[in-house]
């Protein structure tokens, strides 16, 4: 009688290998983070990155560092070979980036790779190559000191895993986002990177943090910052940090540094928003290059594959430092976006009548905070709110309720006209008039290289929708034309959420109208304020005539209905 159960077995090497890679290879930039780790740990001080289709095609990390002779070469193609770590004490007092001895068979693993290496001492060079995990080469060959690391075709065999890669640009910008999270980490090392022959990043050695977040962000936004130092409980803080009045909806410019190793922690993000609470508007994020050296007690780097994060024995001391860091900050919070854009307070809470509604909507007429009047539709014709229902008037200043023939409708002012742009964006782009502003003094945006990469894949899209964007310079753009009602300072920070790669994730027309719609309705029909009836009217019009108009873009309902079944229900009275 055979035995049908399944018997557990050891894999074979080449699936252990691949399964591997899954832990450490997510994407080009992954494989760039792991080569420039392993650069870094050799001790070089010029690293050079070249990438083809965004690292689709190719990605080769030369460096100047230690090198390698021919038995380490080979050595380091094998699983769990390091030369970082000797025993399981090392593992609490660890100072190098790359410690587990599997990048180098991962990433040979997906692709073909190609290390050519010299320490300076063998007769000569080390040539050899691995093609998806099998050696096929090993040779003599030319160098100076140092090791040059090619990948070629990733994923080439596994297109499972290939089909997840998004475009040649949205690659780029990662793989950007990796060298300049390794810049930061190290000052005095110079990085280049070039893309397809061109040159996208450029940053020769700097002597402190604050020159290296110049050579990132700009000279002007490096002025702006205010220094974070702090010393105690096993904890030394550097750290560079904008103003209160200088903010971002989210965490765009937010790197943090653990011991010389960048790292994305949500406990430490938490940390650093409890120790920094109060000194920046809700909701609101600084610009923030943060560098914590930590005493190896405090700290375990070996939770995750990748060594994105971290955990802390002690993260109260963590919170401690940086809010002892932070103290010296001292400027009242206010809402404001850029220089030259700034928004306080005051001026969000403008008045219905200093706003003007978008994409066609009438002029409100102020109300003095009193309840709009209720207007029943008499004499009113066919294609007027009044059509649908009777409009009873407006609730809390956010909803809209409208008695049916069968019920009460509920309608979010907010969300139903988050809809209506939405849709009118996706309109102008299908052929329909987008209604543009050329601007009297163009908008420039120094942004990072990875940022500027971003921004630049998704220009055909914004263009489509009635931005004129153009290259200013290395790593600066021109906005010259925006979408008529998209005001200067919602322009800027939407355009730089954009750049930063988490307003959108791809540069679809879908993602990109929905970032502009959601943007466009901050200076517009905001929960909380007050609507004239013509503006009620206008809105219910629009919304009927809104394809899916019975949901945000979101997927958020805009609408709810009780029916008289349900009315009673709630009252005890069936």
């Amino acid at each position: 009688m055979t035995d049908n159960r399944t018997r557990i077995k050891i894999l074979p090497d080449h699936l252990v290998d691949v399964i591997a890679a899954g832990e450490v290879v997510e994407r080009p930039a992954s494989v760039v983070k792991e080569l420039l780790e392993n650069a870094i740990d050799a001790g070089a001080r010029s690293i050079r990155v070249h990438l083809v289709d965004g690292g689709r095609g190719k990605i080769q990390v030369v460096d100047d560092g230690i090198g390698m002779d021919e038995d380490d070469c080979l050595m380091a193609i094998e699983r769990h070979a390091t030369s970082k770590v000797s025993d399981v004490e090392d593992l609490r007092h660890l100072r190098t980036l790359g410690f587990r001895g599997e990048a180098l068979p991962s990433i040979a693993s997906v692709g073909r790779m190609e290390l050519v290496s010299w320490d300076g001492q063998s007769p000569s060079g080390t040539r050899i190559v691995v093609d998806n995990g099998k050696l096929v080469t090993v040779e003599p060959a030319g160098r100076a000191r140092g090791t040059t690391a090619t990948l070629e075709g990733l994923f080439k065999k596994l297109p499972a895993r290939r089909k997840f890669m998004r475009s040649k640009d949205t690659e780029a910008a990662w793989c950007l986002t990796a060298v300049e999270d390794a810049a930061l980490a190290n000052p005095s090392i110079s990085f280049t990177v070039t893309g397809n022959g061109n040159q996208l990043l450029l940053m020769p050695p700097s002597s402190t943090l604050r020159d290296r977040v110049a050579a990132l962000w700009g000279a002007e936004m490096a002025e702006r910052l205010i220094p974070l130092a702090y010393e105690g409980n096993g904890i030394v803080l550097e750290g560079q940090v904008s103003s209160p009045g200088e903010t971002y909806s989210r965490r765009t410019r937010h790197r943090t540094l653990i011991n010389g190793r960048p790292i994305r922690d949500p406990a430490l993000n938490r940390a650093i928003s409890s120790a920094l609470s109060g000194m920046w508007p809700s909701g609101r994020f600084p610009a923030l290059v943060l560098s914590l050296t930590v005493d190896d007690d405090l700290v375990d780097v070996n939770v995750h594959p990748a060594k994105r994060e971290v955990r802390f024995r002690r993260l109260d001391l963590i919170t401690e430092a940086i809010r002892s860091a932070g103290a010296s900050i001292r400027e009242p919070a206010r809402v404001a976006f850029y220089p030259g854009h700034g928004t306080t307070v005051d001026r969000v809470r403008a008045t219905a009548s200093e706003v003007k509604l978008p994409f066609g909507v009438p002029g409100p007429k102020a109300w003095g905070g009193a309840s709009p009047p209720v207007h029943d539709g008499a004499g009113e014709g066919p294609g007027t709110a009044a059509s649908r229902g009777r409009v009873l008037g407006q609730v809390m200043g956010t909803y809209l309720l409208l008695e049916e023939e069968n019920g009460l409708a509920i309608i979010d002012q907010h969300a139903a006209h988050e809809r209506i742009v939405f849709n009118r964006l996706l309109a102008g782009r299908a052929g329909a008039d987008v209604p543009v502003q050329a601007l009297a003094v163009p908008i420039v945006l120094d942004l990072s290289p990875s940022e500027a990469a971003n921004l630049l894949a998704s220009v055909q899209t914004l263009s489509s929708f009635g931005f004129q964007i153009g290259e200013f310079g290395p790593d600066t753009v021109r906005v010259t034309a925006v979408p008529s009602d998209l005001k200067g300072p919602l322009v800027e920070e939407l355009l730089r959420l954009i750049a930063s790669g988490r307003e959108t994730s791809t540069s679809e027309p879908e993602d990109v109208a929905l970032a502009v719609s959601r943007w466009a309705c901050r200076e517009s029909i905001m929960a909380g304020r007050k609507l004239s009836p013509e503006e009620i009217d206008r809105l219910l019009v629009d919304l009927e005539e809104a394809e899916s108009g019975f949901a945000c873009p979101h997927g958020r309902p805009t609408r709810v209905f009780l029916t008289q079944s349900d009315l009673e229900r709630l009252f005890g009275r069936r």
